[in-house]
């Protein structure tokens, strides 16, 4: 996996922020509430937004492992966090997992992930942790749901092309995209977990003008990979929409 920018990771970290779950959050929080050390793994890491999440919610000492095949994320990363114990792991797990077991994680995490991996993958995934009884905590999987407000006639065919590119392989095989969470739920509870789930919508409004472009151009950019012959039509979105977020006139959520 491979494509996510320091510079689009910053604009949308607020955002991730205010849409996670409190109520999942808390779930793990009580989860751990008399253990005096965590040894916590998070997958595909980026900048450290997942650790910056979770430490207002633990109040035990923190060792982490951070794993990411994006040396440059990686690099950006040791060079700003601090407070906590880490361990930086570049992998790329589409080859193997076994990565993600070597600090002997007493919780494994991931963010913004799941949708990206094959349903093959996730089931070998799950397998792995349910063996070893470790809790697993995933946030921010896009399901499907998405939308503009104001509407415009295109929407419609702009996110049915780029749902179908959610689909396409992003280093795993055939994605998950939408089915992602579901399936999720879905494997762990087959495997005897106890699962707490919940919706964590992205919403950009005015307060999140460059969160917007940023995340339509890219919607914009992967209905033209699936639909090549209708990049006009999505680019003429496009501009419509830039021009209603510099209005003051637009949100939207994912």
């Amino acid at each position: 996996m491979s494509g996510f920018s320091v510079d689009w990771l910053h604009v949308r970290e607020p955002v991730d922020h205010a849409a996670r779950s409190e109520e999942v959050l808390s779930a793990v929080s009580h989860y751990f509430m008399n253990e005096k050390k965590l040894q916590i793994t998070d997958i595909g890491c980026g900048t450290g937004s997942t650790l910056r999440a979770l430490k207002p919610f633990l109040s035990n000492e923190l060792v982490w492992h951070l794993v990411d095949n994006d040396d440059a994320l990686l690099e950006h990363a040791k060079e700003n966090l601090n407070g906590d114990q880490m361990v930086f792991s570049l992998a790329d797990l589409s080859e193997s997992v076994e990565v993600l077991f070597a600090e002997n994680p007493s919780l494994i995490t991931t963010s913004a992930f799941l949708d990206l991996v094959s349903h093959e993958w996730l089931e070998i995934f799950c397998k792995e942790v349910t063996s070893r009884k470790i809790p697993f905590y995933a946030a921010l999987s896009y399901d499907g749901r998405a939308g503009c407000d104001p509407e415009l006639d295109e929407d419609e065919l702009v996110l049915t092309a780029f749902n179908q590119h959610q689909r396409t392989d992003k280093g795993f095989g055939a994605a998950l995209g939408p089915e992602a969470a579901a399936a999720a739920i879905r494997l762990f509870e087959e495997n005897g977990y106890l699962v707490t789930s919940s919706r964590s919508d992205w919403v950009g409004d005015s307060r999140h003008p460059v969160f917007q472009k940023l995340l339509l151009e890219g919607w914009c950019e992967a209905a033209s990979e699936i639909e090549p012959e209708n990049t006009e039509l999505f680019k003429d979105w496009l501009t419509k929409r830039i021009r209603l977020i510099d209005e003051n006139r637009a949100s939207v959520f994912v």
